[in-house]
């Protein structure tokens, strides 16, 4: 019980709440109005969880289209954490679970805690507009746990769960990103484009200004890369380029030099940006939209075919965009820079994206790098040197 002078976050720093028949139940206030132990069934969970998802809205972002901070929860591994817990083998354990609780000020963590003390879930979620416990760490084992509730109501644990007080959303995110990166390695990209919407949103960093460049190639509608970016990291066949990708290619294509040059030239970095791409897939457009070719089979027969262009991939975007560096650099030495850039890079429509020539069955010598970044500086070399020099790469 709390008096006048003790408020609840230091009255239950002392005692918790008996358990028995209870949904929830706060077992301590380990730090006033920063940090709680509680326990909730998965019939609560169900009712006061918030898990803040890339793909999906939360109130809290600061991001243009409110996007979360997490990947989607990856839907094979639920039932599997559902089964386990069905078991009820005595190594069957549930692990605690963190959550940010969203509310700031004094008075109002005070309230939550005594209405969570009390036991009392309507009153929680009609006095807190918004979602209040975000999952931080453990959105799997909630799901699975939920799951495994649904399929069995008997099945019925207090889970122990950490409650943090009074972190924003980037707070939140940034710890997220900690937790995770520590644990198991989070995809880059994930984290790389949170920075850009919301952790890093409003610095003016070189760092931050290219995820912005990148953020804006994979989103503007005029963009030949709108909609084919993996901005998750989340495996993806149809998107080969992540977000992480595209954000490193950007960092070599504009150095804090050549940004320097472009800004002094007073040219839009983004409409540059742009620009490039655009002229690489008019240029390359056979590559660029994937189209089939035409080889004879053993019989001698012409058969259609869908090649594997690299492109798209990780090595192709990353030279091309290294390549884009020189390209622009040489553009704003011209009289015209629409012109010169337009010039230069038309040459690349000579280069032959396929991985191997299968209508003659040999190696094509244009694609003879390694895959990925480690590919970079062999693919670059090739077409800087068709580009500026019109040197054909040599048959290995």
């Amino acid at each position: 019980m709390t008096t006048a002078s003790v408020t609840p976050a230091e009255a239950f720093s002392t005692f918790g709440t008996p358990l028995r028949g209870r949904d929830i139940a706060l077992l301590g206030v380990l730090d006033p109005y920063n940090e709680a132990s509680a326990a909730m069934t998965p019939a609560a969970m169900k009712r006061l969880f918030f898990i803040s998802n890339f793909e999906d809205t939360d109130p809290e972002s600061p991001a243009l289209d409110r996007h979360g901070y997490q990947r989607q929860p990856m839907s094979e591994r639920i039932p599997k954490i559902r089964d386990y817990y069905l078991k009820r083998e005595p190594a069957t354990r549930t692990t605690p679970i963190i959550l940010s609780v969203r509310l700031k000020g004094e008075s109002a963590i005070d309230r939550f805690l005594e209405l969570f003390a009390a036991g009392d879930i309507d009153r929680i979620l009609s006095e807190f507009d918004e979602p209040v416990l975000s999952v931080v760490d453990g959105q799997h084992r909630y799901l699975g746990l939920v799951q495994a509730w649904e399929k069995d109501s008997s099945f019925c644990p207090l889970v122990p769960v950490s409650l943090y007080f009074g972190l924003d959303f980037n707070q939140e995110a940034t710890f997220f990103d900690v937790i995770n990166t520590e644990q198991k390695k989070l995809p880059k990209a994930l984290i790389e484009i949170t920075k850009a919407d919301a952790v890093e949103l409003g610095f003016t960093t070189h760092a931050q200004r290219i995820r912005l460049i990148a953020t804006m190639l994979a989103r503007h509608e005029d963009s030949v890369w709108h909609g084919q970016v993996n901005l998750t990291g989340a495996r993806d066949p149809n998107k080969p380029v992540t977000f992480e990708g595209l954000r490193r290619s950007s960092a070599s294509m504009f150095p804090s030099e050549l940004l320097g040059r472009l800004e002094a030239a007073d040219r839009d970095v983004d409409e540059v940006a742009r620009t490039y791409w655009g002229l690489v897939a008019e240029a390359c457009a056979e590559a660029w939209t994937g189209e089939t070719r035409v080889r004879l089979n053993e019989d001698g027969e012409e058969i259609e075919y869908a090649p594997k262009y690299r492109i798209k991939e990780l090595v192709g975007v990353a030279s091309l965009a290294k390549l884009g560096k020189d390209i622009i650099s040489s553009a704003l030495e011209a009289p015209n820079f629409e012109e010169r850039m337009r010039s230069l890079v038309s040459s690349l429509g000579a280069v032959d994206w396929e991985k191997v020539n299968l209508e003659n069955n040999e190696r094509n010598p244009w694609m003879a790098s390694q895959a990925g970044f480690a590919g970079q500086a062999d693919l670059y070399k090739t077409l800087y040197s068709w580009v500026y020099s019109h040197k054909k790469p040599q048959v290995q």
